[in-house]
């Protein structure tokens, strides 16, 4: 097979991606009104399953592992589910106090917070006055927006979109899918082989072993890099003395799995709540974030990632960004690993398409 030929093609999925996500959009918009409803209802109920079928497809390996070491399957779920309970147990009674502690102070404090960011945005009213009037104008507008987006960041930090009862839903529901996916892998990689025509088989297992692949490093290097980004994190908030660390470093680890823009919003509480202290606070936990992406994207991701997906940073940010506007939080978590599927069926499709021009007497 001419491998140039195939080269020369790697810019057609970038134009392929973006042409579908452009078409999805296209017809979202124009049939938005109608299916809003069910759009809506099939997210709720495709989310658990989403961050479930994730999960199952973390530990499959290690429930293969234990499977050569002649455990039942069943059984070795069952011992994965009692390790992973009592190291959340371990972790509850270790660190749940420090973090509840510092929640429950951070969320009296709120009002104090908003009276202290109500304060700043008087100040830079009254500078305003002083400067001169042909600035005004633009200055005003530079003010309105700055206020009206604090504050539905902060109102959607600390409200949150779901309902309390959705997530302890989901928290319940998430581990029961998990199980029945993980009990029976097997069965549905079979039953998935046989909806395709038997003379595609080897091509398809050939493609989902490519996506395994793929997927398979990123998702697991990606889980250990937020990890190491929150206790860097935490270190560097303690190092600079700014309070409730513990939970800004949460916060930074568990929104580092976005790539590129969640880095923004992890920083984004501890700079707003440093500003409540001082310009030096704020300038503190800046610089702390800002060698904290230096460290993740120079260090660790090259060494625990490395370039997995071979996916281009403008591909990955579209895809972030139309994962977002469809699907929510869930959609900016899902959109990198989803859109890299696409990548590996596509690249299959054109290769098949190649070799059958090449040999059309293989097609």
């Amino acid at each position: 097979m001419n491998m140039e030929r195939i080269t020369r093609t790697n810019w057609l999925y970038f134009l392929l991606i973006i042409s579908l996500a452009l078409l999805i959009l296209f017809l979202l918009g124009k049939v938005g009104v109608f299916f809003i409803g069910a759009f809506e209802i099939a997210k709720k109920v495709l989310t658990p399953f989403f961050f479930a079928l994730i999960i199952a497809y973390l530990l499959n390996p290690i429930v293969t592992f234990l499977m050569r070491r002649h455990f039942p399957r069943s059984l070795a779920i069952l011992l994965i589910y009692t390790l992973f309970f009592l190291f959340l147990l371990f972790l509850i009674v270790n660190a749940g106090p420090i973090l509840i502690r510092e929640y429950k102070e951070l969320s009296a404090k709120f009002p104090e917070l908003v009276g202290t960011y109500r304060d700043w945005i008087g100040y830079m009213r009254i500078r305003q006055a002083q400067t001169p009037f042909s600035l005004h104008g633009g200055l005003t507008a530079g003010i309105q927006q700055i206020e009206i987006a604090m504050t539905n960041y902060v109102n959607g930090l600390f409200t949150g979109v779901d309902s309390w009862l959705e997530k302890i839903l989901f928290v319940l529901l998430v581990p029961f899918i998990v199980f029945y996916m993980l009990k029976d892998m097997k069965p549905m990689q079979k039953g998935m082989l046989l909806l395709v025509p038997k003379r595609h088989r080897p091509t398809v297992r050939r493609m989902l072993h490519d996506i395994d692949t793929a997927l398979g490093q990123y998702i697991r290097g990606q889980l250990i890099v937020c990890v190491a980004v929150g206790a860097l994190a935490y270190a560097g908030y303690f190092f600079v003395g700014l309070p409730y660390a513990i939970v800004f470093a949460s916060f930074v680890a568990i929104t580092n799995i976005i790539p590129y823009i969640g880095p923004v919003f992890g920083a984004a509480p501890a700079v707003l709540f440093a500003l409540t202290i001082s310009w030096k606070m704020a300038l503190y936990a800046l610089i702390v974030n800002a060698v904290i992406q230096v460290l993740e994207g120079n260090i660790v991701s090259p060494m625990i990632v490395g370039r997995s997906l071979h996916m281009h940073p403008l591909l990955i940010i579209l895809s972030v960004m139309i994962g977002g506007e469809i699907a929510g939080i869930a959609g900016l978590i899902l959109a990198v690993p989803i859109v890299a599927s696409l990548k590996v069926v596509i690249q299959h499709i054109i290769i098949h398409t190649i070799r059958r021009s090449e040999c059309p007497e293989e097609g």
